[in-house]
């Protein structure tokens, strides 16, 4: 079984290949992992700590690094993307542009998240056009941003299979047992669950073990609910936003009478309007030049502070084998992940065993009230490499307007990234279901196109004259 990380040299993949590397049932099928990465030096380092890792001792695994994307590519079963498109600066200057205009700025649910698509679009399309000739029967896990926008664009205008895939889908192992009571994770969650990326809700029927999950909740919060304790395992900013993002849920919950699948602050400010998005569009506004700058200096030094880390292990006389399981804030790209969506899907694909998932597909009839080609965060399972719709799945009344805007927007983006069209780009932008049609959003669009128009195609310049109509 081959599969092929591009954006090789992310963080984020290495509890990924380690939780690979322990599947017999992929090593039996000659399991070769193989890296690709514009930025060479990355790459080797994640090849080298790949090797290093406990999983790989005895695995007979191949693990390649390959700077020639079609040569990567070839005889793919699985792909994966893992890339932050476009300039980090024109980005910042997107979401300050939102916010002095009142909208939130964000990496999805939101006018520069349909901007960072815009900039991203030519490199997933070219990628799924590339599998299409040389890989056809792989599938394509896509972790960039916007995921849903990428997933319809490849679902409905390629024959690859796309699935969007996002880290919060294990916050909901992380968060719903913060609420019953403890900082930890629990697999024991059995969730349905339908909505758009960052902002999908769990279905009544989804349980704890043999539990109703709605009853456990209901029973946790009856008697004077507080946030537990958190662990050393978090840093104190991470301490922060996970309490602010678990007493939304329970707030929203008590307010709406449905949880949250995940925790995204993204999401949850759709929900509440007047206060939290009203908040994090000023938020967004505050950014200047200085601030800007200072901000991708400080995310370029974060990711040079775990290149060292990881190369001071590597340089060691010998390998600290204790870090592989020592949980702490700079140890968590280290710490093996079985749950990682990522994870789930390839092992499924590789036939290792019926994986249940949530991702960014298109509804295809799986969720009543949307057309087949809408793209949807779902619940889904995989077995024996193919796709299945869990059953009984809708968007809860109360949201449904909000959710088939935000799908249908984000659908139109997917037909826009893929045909380059700027008609297309205009009527996905006019669906975005915030301040619809108003002067603030034309003002704002015609803004983003400017500061972003040397990385997205030339031709979705032509957008400004319909917005100026």
């Amino acid at each position: 079984m081959k599969v092929v990380f591009i954006g090789g040299g992310a963080h984020r993949y290495l509890p990924v290949a380690r939780s690979l590397l322990s599947e017999q049932a992929l090593l039996n099928r000659q399991f070769k992992l193989v890296l690709h990465d514009l930025a060479p030096e990355r790459m080797a380092l994640m090849r080298e700590m790949i090797v290093h890792c406990p999983e790989y001792t005895g695995s007979g695994a191949q693990i390649e690094c390959e700077a020639v994307l079609d040569r990567a590519l070839e005889g793919a079963d699985v792909v994966t993307i893992v890339i932050m498109p476009g300039s980090r600066h024109s980005f910042a200057l997107s979401c300050a542009a939102c916010g002095q205009h009142g909208f939130t700025g964000t990496d999805q649910l939101s006018p520069s998240g349909a901007f960072l698509a815009l900039k991203g679009g030519p490199v997933i399309m070219n990628i799924a056009r590339k599998m299409e000739k040389l890989c056809p029967d792989a599938c394509l896990l896509d972790f960039a941003n916007p995921v849903p926008v990428f997933s319809a664009a490849v679902n409905n205008h390629t024959k690859i299979k796309c699935f969007g895939v996002c880290a919060g889908y294990t916050n909901h192992q992380w968060d719903l047992t913060r609420i019953l009571g403890a900082d930890c994770g629990c697999d024991d969650y059995h969730i349905l669950s339908a909505g758009v990326n960052h902002m999908s809700f769990i279905l009544p029927g989804s349980t704890r073990g043999t539990d109703d999950l709605y009853r456990l909740i209901d029973q946790a919060l009856a008697d004077g609910w507080r946030m537990p304790e958190l662990s050393a395992r978090w840093s104190p900013w991470m301490k922060q936003l996970i309490t602010n993002s678990v007493t939304t849920l329970v707030e929203l919950y008590r307010k709406y009478g449905y949880l949250l699948f995940s925790s995204e602050p993204e999401g949850l400010q759709y929900l509440d309007m007047a206060g939290r998005y009203v908040a994090d569009a000023a938020q967004s506004a505050k950014f200047d030049e200085a601030k800007i700058a200072e901000e991708m200096k400080q995310n370029n030094d974060q990711k040079q502070r775990t290149a060292d880390y990881w190369q001071s292990l590597l340089n060691a006389s010998e390998f600290p084998r204790e870090v592989w399981s020592r949980e702490a804030p700079e140890n968590l790209d280290l710490l093996r992940d079985d749950q990682n969506i990522m994870s789930r899907i390839i092992k499924a694909v590789g036939g290792v065993k019926e994986m249940a998932i949530a991702a960014s597909f298109p509804s295809r009839g799986a969720v009543p009230g949307f057309t087949d080609r809408m793209v949807l965060e779902y619940s889904q399972f995989i077995k024996d490499g193919q796709l299945h719709a869990a059953e009984n799945l809708y968007i809860p009344p109360v949201f449904y307007g909000l959710m088939a805007a935000m799908s249908m927007h984000q659908t139109l983006l997917g037909d826009a990234v893929a045909t380059e069209d700027p008609r297309l780009l205009f009527d996905a932008l006019y669906s975005f279901p915030v301040k619809q049609d108003s002067a603030d959003a034309k003002a704002l669009y015609i803004k983003l196109l400017k500061i972003n128009a040397a990385e997205i195609p030339a031709v979705f310049q032509q957008t400004a004259d319909w917005l100026n109509r």
